[in-house]
């Protein structure tokens, strides 16, 4: 191997560690063995390589099997790695999924009772949410844990929502006026 070639492979060594270091440190407990898992290596030699002073570097099995993780080839993680142009391959979309979601998961969202006032688009961010939470966590859990999440998901957007309406009124000229109008005067300060 020339010099050429060895600076590049450990620069894109260096790019997938610090992309699993990124990944793994805003992830829930347990997706660094759940990631394990999922890649074929033991929960010690993952964390070896992701360690400060790793003992263990990443070997082209494992960083192929990384690229496909993240839902990529490998020639357009290298491209990424080394900042340069990604080959095309057949696109994927941004929000592809691994599978179907668990059991228990997919009863809740097959039966779950929508807010009206939450329209359908964002209806399937929530799903996808949740179908991410589980892609993390690794577990599903039963169908009253599944409800509260989902629940809880679709709360957090119907806050954007009104969090948004009050934004969009503040900002209209009219709305400040009719508001400005109705306030009471300040006492002065003695």
């Amino acid at each position: 191997m020339t010099q050429d070639e060895h600076q590049r492979v450990q620069r894109i060594k260096e790019y997938v560690l610090a992309r699993l270091r990124e990944e793994l440190g805003n992830a829930p407990r347990g997706a660094q063995a759940q990631l394990a898992k999922r890649l074929g290596v033991s929960g010690a030699h993952l964390s070896n390589m992701l360690s400060p002073n790793p003992t263990r570097q990443p070997g082209e099995d494992f960083r192929r099997k990384v690229a496909a993780h993240w839902g990529f080839s490998y020639a357009q993680m290298e491209a990424l790695a080394l900042g340069e142009e990604a080959p095309v391959i057949a696109p994927r979309p941004v929000g592809f999924r691994l599978g179907p979601p668990p059991i228990n998961l997919s009863g809740v969202l097959a039966e779950y009772a929508w807010m009206p006032e939450l329209p359908q688009d964002l209806r399937e961010i929530v799903r996808e949410q949740a179908r991410l939470h589980h892609r993390f966590s690794g577990v599903d859990y039963s169908r009253d844990e599944w409800q509260r999440i989902v629940t809880g998901l679709e709360r957090e957007v119907l806050g954007l929502l009104a969090w948004r309406a009050q934004s969009s009124t503040e900002e209209d000229p009219e709305a400040l006026t009719r508001r400005n109008t109705t306030r009471r005067p300040r006492r002065a300060r003695s």
